[in-house]
């Protein structure tokens, strides 16, 4: 498969699945996250903001969640967060817009809803922990349309290596090397690695890693552990109020 390739099947990965069940892994390094922010800090804030103090949420160390996800759609979808408080934070869009004099539920309910069990509460949740924000959890299953990611590796002229397994699925790895600075955050990259990497679903299209690197080592990396497609979910994936079993 050739990089183009690759990347045209990163862009149509939402029509080749009618639903994905998947638990993600992330891991940063805390470290070379801050010095990375610091250089991009120094380099592209006009010389005013520069004396400001840049605000590290990250660790001394390494760090990271642990999500399962539930998906249809953009809007039928369901996700599970281990809170390092040692709760979770369930969230879930059931496609359902509730109003008044519909059988549904009360005038009110909206279509999306999320609930705590355990654990502290968001306000005290550490600042690293991007996954309350469902960008961060539902972008590998539509790696195009949420995040361009075809088009920030576009850009790098990348290289593909076939032949590749993760989470018991056959991929193909498409590594980018950036030419010159980034003017911007291309998330959810990291503008100052000095390579990318993703493995992509050679059927789905879907992302089954995605990691920023320095020095040949990750500093950032979102991991499927395990995925499964095309199953029929129940109707309680998207209302149970309780965490799911797997």
């Amino acid at each position: 498969m050739q990089p183009q390739e690759t990347l045209e099947l990163m862009g149509t990965a939402p029509s080749r699945y009618e639903s994905v069940r998947a638990t993600l892994v992330y891991r940063g390094d805390g470290p070379t996250i801050k010095a990375v922010r610091e250089r991009y800090w120094r380099k592209f804030t006009n010389p005013a903001e520069r004396s400001e103090a840049i605000r590290h949420p990250e660790p001394d160390g390494p760090f990271g969640w642990r999500c399962r996800v539930w998906r249809v759609d953009n809007h039928r979808w369901r996700q599970e967060l281990e809170l390092p408080s040692g709760g979770i934070e369930i969230m879930a869009s059931t496609a359902r817009v509730r109003t008044r004099g519909t059988p549904e539920g009360p005038p009110g309910t909206s279509e999306m809803w999320k609930r705590r069990i355990g654990g502290a509460a968001h306000a005290d949740d550490p600042g690293w922990l991007s996954a309350t924000d469902t960008f961060w959890t539902m972008y590998p299953f539509d790696p195009a349309g949420f995040a361009s990611i075809d088009g920030e590796f576009e850009r790098m002229s990348p290289s593909v290596e076939e032949g590749v397994s993760w989470a018991g699925r056959y991929a193909v790895r498409l590594r980018g090397v950036p030419v010159g600075e980034w003017g911007y955050t291309p998330e959810p990259l990291w503008a100052g690695a000095d390579e990318y990497e993703a493995i992509v679903d050679a059927e789905c299209g879907v992302l089954l890693r995605l990691a920023s690197r320095l020095g040949g080592r990750d500093f950032d990396a979102l991991e499927v552990e395990e995925i499964y497609f095309d199953e029929r979910f129940p109707e309680d994936v998207f209302t149970s109020r309780e965490p799911l079993a797997w």
